[in-house]
């Protein structure tokens, strides 16, 4: 929920949100990202106010995506349940071409999104975006008729009868972690199993004195050779198979 100061004093360069997020924007999407919903038609009802007067302070709910009314509020999480995507879509269309509607407040609640990939495409078809990232702060991306964009961050000074921000720098969220503890000295493989596996220091000279059959041919002087001695059994030919290939 959107924080309201009790002091009515805040800073001489606080500007009235609505002057930024309104003149000549059609389709204005609201990024709810603190559970705000409930709030939605008063928040809107208050910015309409400041910036046409109280008798306009007011907007029609979108029940069935064929009205046509100067101020109209959208909740993305009630018309999700009843039409299509697509037709939601077609709906924003008309509008953006329909000279009788001033705005078309989009309101989608995060956390009641069914389809993720659905934010990214309203931002996409809007001329404002606004993100209320905590109670606090809120984001603001605002894409001129000249084809300028402009996007800022701003911290929230709004009292029961205005709503105004200040331009302030995004602060990186740090995230406390806990200390990881010491790592785990390494496993001795000896240590997994029933039987023995390594060697005494007698035991592992005795293996490298050790000369394995195949190392023999290291210490004759004619280098290794094949020995074949033939039993009685073998059927030795003198002759060569590879006569008559005339090789």
């Amino acid at each position: 929920m959107i924080r309201i100061h009790q002091k009515t004093k805040e800073l001489k360069n606080a500007t009235r949100f609505s002057n930024l997020a309104l003149p000549q924007q059609k389709i204005v999407v609201i990024s709810d990202k603190i559970g705000a919903e409930p709030r939605a038609y008063r928040l809107i009802a208050k910015w309409l106010t400041e910036q046409y007067g109280e008798q306009q302070g007011f907007s029609v709910g979108v029940n069935q995506l064929n009205e046509s009314a100067p101020f109209m509020t959208m909740h993305i999480s009630k018309i999700e349940r009843h039409f299509q995507l697509k037709q939601v879509f077609q709906f924003i269309a008309v509008c953006r071409k329909n000279p009788k509607v001033v705005h078309l407040f989009v309101w989608v609640a995060e956390s009641k999104l069914k389809q993720p990939f659905l934010l990214p495409y309203l931002e996409h078809m809007s001329d404002t975006m606004v993100t209320l990232e905590d109670s606090e702060h809120l984001a603001l991306v605002v894409k001129k008729p000249s084809g300028a964009v402009t996007n800022k961050y701003y911290e929230v000074c709004a009292s029961s009868s205005e709503f105004n921000v200040i331009e302030t720098k995004r602060v990186a969220k740090v995230k406390h972690v806990q200390a990881t503890a010491e790592p785990a000295p390494p496993i001795n493989p000896a240590t997994l199993g029933t039987f023995k596996i390594d060697l005494k220091e007698t035991e592992q000279q005795a293996k490298n004195a050790l000369t394995l059959p195949f190392e023999f041919f290291k210490t004759t002087p004619d280098g290794g050779k094949i020995l074949y001695h033939p039993d009685a059994a073998d059927d030795l030919d003198e002759e060569d198979p590879d006569d008559d290939l005339l090789i």
